[in-house]
């Protein structure tokens, strides 16, 4: 059980004394301290023009203080758009490059070069003497409508 107990309340007031005889008042010299100056509001005090000066001021300030964060906003954008686009034109000549050097004619070569694969077909060309001079070739005299040839 829990027992909650606030503090008492301590009175400040002093008791009286009981008044025997009725004080006689004299007229004493009392300093007085100098009258204050009644401190006016620097707002309530001004007039409308210097209110809406004010205003007007304030809200500039605040509208120029965002327009320079958008403006360094945007200009770490462009810098990191600059940056992207160096990255992309850098990746896109790498895969140029390594697509150049994996094509599927370029490999061929390399390996009909080394005898890793069957050729696709085989001529048997007439022998000659190496002291006669070849004939010119023989053309049929037509072209085919389509070209042979894969680019």
């Amino acid at each position: 059980m829990t027992v909650i107990s606030f503090p008492r309340r301590v009175d400040t007031v002093r008791p009286t004394r009981p008044k025997s005889r009725p004080a006689a008042r004299r007229p004493t010299h009392a300093a007085k301290a100098p009258r204050r100056r009644v401190v006016r509001s620097t707002w309530r005090g001004s007039s409308a023009l210097r209110k809406s000066a004010m205003i007007m001021t304030v809200a500039l300030t605040l509208s120029l203080a965002g327009s320079m964060v958008v403006a360094n906003r945007q200009i770490q954008l462009h810098v990191l758009q600059s940056q992207l686009l160096q990255e992309q034109s850098t990746y896109a000549e790498q895969v140029g490059s390594l697509t150049l050097m994996a094509a599927p004619s370029k490999i061929a070569t390399q390996a009909g070069a080394l005898h890793l694969v069957d050729p696709i077909s085989v001529t048997q060309v007439p022998s000659t003497s190496l002291d006669k001079p070849l004939p010119l070739p023989k053309f049929i005299g037509y072209a085919p409508a389509a070209s042979r040839t894969i680019r």
